[in-house]
C-alpha cells in the first residue's frame, strides 16, 4: 500500500472536464507535475490540499482523506501559486500568525518559527515587512509557512513562477533541502525546475496523465538527431519527425529533431526534447 493513493479522480466545471479519471500511487520522494497551463496541475494540487471538491477517492495510508478530515490536513503543507501575503506584517509575524492558523501549540511556535527561518534562510530579513520583499523572497516565505507543521505531504504550485534565473536557483535549493522524508508534489511548466529537483515526472495534458517515469526513463524513450538537411526533406522521408530547433553554423543550418526512426547523427536527449515530444 502506498502512502498516498488517488483513484479515478475526476473534476468537472460544468461541461468542462479538468481532470479525467486520474489514478496515482505515491510514496516518499519528489514528484513533478509537468504540463502546459490548463493541463490540470493546479486542479490536482487543490484537490490534494482539500480546497476543491472532486469525484473519486484520495487515500492516505489507506484511509479516505474525507474520513480523516483535520488529521489529514495536519499532514499537509501547501504553497499556493498566488502570493497571498499580509503586506503590513513582518516575515516573523506572518509565520507566527500562520502557525496559529495551523493550530500549532503556543509553547512551541517561537522555537518552531526560528527553526524554519534558519532552514529557509529568512533569519536576516525576519523584521522586514512582507511588502518590502522581492518576488523571490516572498516565494521563500510561502515555502517557510508551508513547512511550519513539518508536513508529510508538501504541495507546491508553480513555486518559481515569475522569478528570474538566480531566484529560481535559490528557491530550488531550498526545496531540495526540505524534500527528504516526505512526499513533495511540484506543479510546474519550467523544465529546469524538474531537472534539478524531481525524482519522478508526471506528464499531464488535457486533464489526463500521459506518463509517469523518472528522468532517465523519459530521456531513453526519446531519440533526438541533428542534420543539415532541411526539415521539410527530413519530414518527407520520416513522417514521425518532430522539429525541435535550428542553429546557424558555418556549415549551414543545423536542424535538431525527434524521430521514432534511427537516423545517422543521434545526439543527447534533454528534458526539453521530451517535453516537445510528449506535449509539443
Amino acid at each position: 500500500m502506498s502512502i498516498l493513493e488517488l483513484k479515478n479522480i475526476t473534476k468537472r466545471y460544468g461541461e468542462t472536464i479538468a481532470l479525467n479519471k486520474i489514478s496515482l500511487s505515491l510514496d516518499e520522494g519528489v514528484y513533478a507535475l509537468l504540463g502546459h497551463n490548463g493541463a490540470g496541475k493546479s486542479t490536482l494540487i487543490n484537490i490534494l490540499s482539500t480546497t476543491l471538491g472532486y469525484e473519486g477517492d484520495v487515500l492516505y495510508h489507506g484511509k479516505s482523506i474525507h474520513q480523516l478530515g483535520d488529521d489529514y490536513r495536519k499532514m499537509i503543507g501547501y504553497m499556493p501559486q498566488q502570493q497571498s501575503l499580509i503586506p503590513n506584517l513582518t516575515v516573523e509575524s506572518f509565520l507566527i500568525y500562520m502557525s496559529t492558523m495551523k493550530g500549532i501549540k503556543r509553547n512551541v511556535i517561537s522555537e518552531n518559527v526560528n527553526t524554519i527561518m534558519k532552514r529557509t534562510d529568512l533569519e536576516t530579513i525576519k523584521h522586514k515587512s512582507l511588502d518590502q520583499l522581492s518576488g523571490g523572497m516572498k516565494q521563500r516565505v510561502l515555502i517557510a509557512q508551508a513547512l511550519l507543521n513539518d508536513p508529510k505531504i508538501l504541495l507546491l504550485d508553480e513555486p518559481t513562477a515569475g522569478l528570474d534565473p538566480v531566484q529560481r536557483l535559490n528557491l530550488r535549493k531550498v526545496i531540495a533541502e526540505v524534500a527528504t522524508d516526505r512526499i513533495v508534489i511540484l506543479a510546474t511548466h519550467v523544465i529546469s525546475d524538474v531537472e534539478m529537483i524531481a525524482d519522478q515526472i508526471i506528464v499531464m495534458k488535457d486533464g489526463q496523465i500521459l506518463s509517469i517515469k523518472n528522468q532517465e526513463a523519459l530521456i531513453n524513450d526519446t531519440n533526438v538527431f541533428e542534420s543539415y538537411e532541411s526539415f521539410e526533406s527530413i519530414k518527407n522521408e520520416d513522417d514521425s519527425a518532430k522539429f525541435v530547433s535550428a542553429m546557424a553554423t558555418s556549415n549551414g543550418l543545423k536542424i535538431r529533431f525527434i524521430s521514432k526512426l534511427l537516423h545517422e547523427r543521434q545526439v543527447q536527449t534533454t528534458l526539453d526534447d521530451v517535453y516537445i515530444d510528449l506535449l509539443g
